[in-house]
């Protein structure tokens, strides 16, 4: 026990730290998130990608393993989610947040930073593959689940390609398996932007989350924290030992996949008019309750 609240104080009370700032912040002067998610988006998180492919050490074939990995993983949790929805005999808007809240990781905000401060480089390296692999199922699957079906899915997967971090990864990826010489100034200026991204995501966690109205809804909440916490480390490492993911990968690859809902799916909810409060409820008390779930995960992979 004394283990578990150690990796507790360690390693997740400085994010709920930070994250409280946004909270406060958002209460005390009613910050908008959106200003600061466009940044994320289009600036940090597109130079922590580049920063870290560019270090990392990584397989064409792990990457792939990983990748791949990652996608199958949320789509075998949102045919989960759509089974459950569907013996609950939900409406179709409540279908689609429990998918979208049950299949959307938070492995940026909350996952990248957690990876950061609990294990070593090579780990968090393999993280940012599970939050690309993320990105690009959330941007495609999610946005097809969203508009129940009125977006094609040729057109949600266009949308992966006018990700930012999608084309950073591709671009890194050349420069890396060319060899091609950076100047100082530019790798610098990279690096410097990447390494403001984590605290930057951890406050927009805050700011989101202080939008939170009152709990509701438990029945589905309840199933959506039972997928995203309870079910979700066992589907990854049974996922990760079939397709041959080991090492620093596997651990990377089961605490990114178990995290909380992301904060995404507050866009979704916005702009396909599927229940606001609803995803709200699921991002925050999974992220409340996961604490417990992550830092038992923690300790057995550090042992």
């Amino acid at each position: 026990m004394a283990d578990l609240i150690q990796i507790f104080a360690d390693n997740l009370l400085p994010i709920l730290l930070i994250a409280a700032v946004g909270f406060f912040i958002k209460r005390r002067f009613d910050v908008q998130p959106r200003t600061v998610s466009l940044l994320l988006f289009n600036v940090f998180s597109p130079s922590l990608v580049f920063s870290q492919i560019l270090k990392s050490k990584i397989s064409g074939d792990e990457f792939i393993r990983i990748f791949v990995g990652t996608i199958l993983f949320q789509l075998t949790v949102a045919l989960i989610a759509y089974t459950a929805a569907k013996l609950q005999r939900t409406s179709p808007t409540e279908r689609a947040n429990l998918m979208i809240g049950s299949f959307c990781l938070n492995a940026g905000n909350f996952g990248l930073s957690l990876v950061g401060f609990a294990f070593n480089q090579e780990v968090f390296s393999r993280a940012i593959i599970v939050f690309i692999a993320n990105i690009a199922t959330n941007y495609s699957l999610g946005t097809f689940i969203a508009s129940n079906g009125h977006e094609s899915l040729s057109k949600s997967l266009g949308s992966v390609f006018r990700t930012p971090a999608v084309w950073s990864l591709v671009i890194a990826l050349f420069v890396t398996n060319f060899h091609i010489p950076l100047p100082l100034v530019v790798t610098r200026s990279i690096d410097s932007l990447g390494n403001a991204a984590l605290p930057l995501m951890l406050v927009l966690l805050g700011l989101e989350l202080g939008q939170f109205g009152s709990f509701g809804q438990y029945r589905l909440v309840a199933t959506g924290v039972i997928i995203r916490l309870l079910l979700s480390p066992f589907i990854a490492f049974g996922l990760g030992l079939l397709l041959g993911i080991t090492g620093p990968a596997l651990t990377a690859f089961v605490i990114q996949t178990s995290m909380p809902t992301a904060v995404l799916t507050i866009i979704f909810t916005t702009e396909f008019n599927l229940e606001r409060d609803l995803a709200l409820n699921l991002i925050m008390v999974s992220t409340l309750l996961s604490p417990i779930t992550l830092s038992i995960l923690i300790y057995l992979f550090q042992h």
